[in-house]
């Protein structure tokens, strides 16, 4: 088992080096592959005797965190159904007024379906964040313009946080009767279709976006404490 965790501990502490040789410091959660590959080293030079009883709750937790991730990247490839009313495209980063690489990916896949749909119209969601010039909503709109999507086929939902709130007030904008698509990266895509149907979006379905081969890991890993968190509020009450 101690080589097992040592293994680990340098495998979290190498993709750490790589995310942030790749991506920069401060992408978002490249911290916790530090934190993660220190807590593992930590853990491979504790007596056996220590180790022996923690080999249950790491082995369920290991289990556990499998099988949700295998559900996660099994919406990663996830089509739509046609000829939907509405395509949401769900809001990510905006450097300036320039959308990050998750959301130009998101953005284009939006793009292919509303010109194979042309009676389709896309909502941008997604408010202004910490270094943005506009919101991710504008970002959206403006990009999808750019690619020869019409403007009067183009909402925006300008004021939505978080990933619930991109859907309500799409919906709300679109109608609870409408029929919808939801376009995010893939490893987003299962929490994002939970949401919807928790909102009690009926007529719905999901578009994966790419993602970054380089950080699909860091994204998967993320994705599963957020979906974690979310039904923790959810079962708590704090949320739908």
């Amino acid at each position: 088992m101690k080589k097992i965790l040592k293994t680990a501990g340098i495998f979290h502490l190498l993709y750490y080096a790589l995310i942030i040789s790749y991506a920069g410091i401060r992408t978002t959660f490249a911290g916790f592959w530090l934190a993660a590959g220190t807590f593992f080293s930590a853990l491979s030079v504790l007596p056996d005797k220590w180790l022996s009883r923690l080999k249950l709750p790491l082995g369920v937790g290991t289990a556990y965190f499998i099988f949700q991730e295998l559900r996660l990247a099994g919406m990663a490839h996830a089509k739509p159904e046609p000829g939907a009313d509405y395509v949401i495209v769900l809001g990510a980063h905006v450097k300036g007024r320039r959308p990050s690489r998750s959301l130009l990916r998101r953005i284009r896949a939006a793009a292919k379906y509303l010109k194979e749909n042309p009676e389709a119209k896309a909502i941008g969601s997604g408010g202004q964040g910490p270094g943005e010039d506009i919101t991710e909503a504008a970002c959206i709109c403006k990009t999808l313009a750019r690619m020869g999507i019409s403007a009067d086929r183009l909402l925006l939902e300008e004021v939505s946080e978080s990933t619930r709130e991109n859907l309500l007030y799409s919906m709300i904008l679109g109608g609870r009767k409408s029929s919808y698509v939801i376009v995010t990266n893939g490893f987003h895509l299962f929490r994002a279709m939970e949401t919807a149907r928790r909102l009690g979006m009926k007529r719905v379905s999901g578009l994966a976006a790419s993602s970054e081969p380089v950080l699909l890991p860091n994204y998967y890993v993320r994705e599963f404490f957020a979906l974690m968190l979310y039904r923790l509020r959810a079962k708590v009450g704090r949320i739908q």
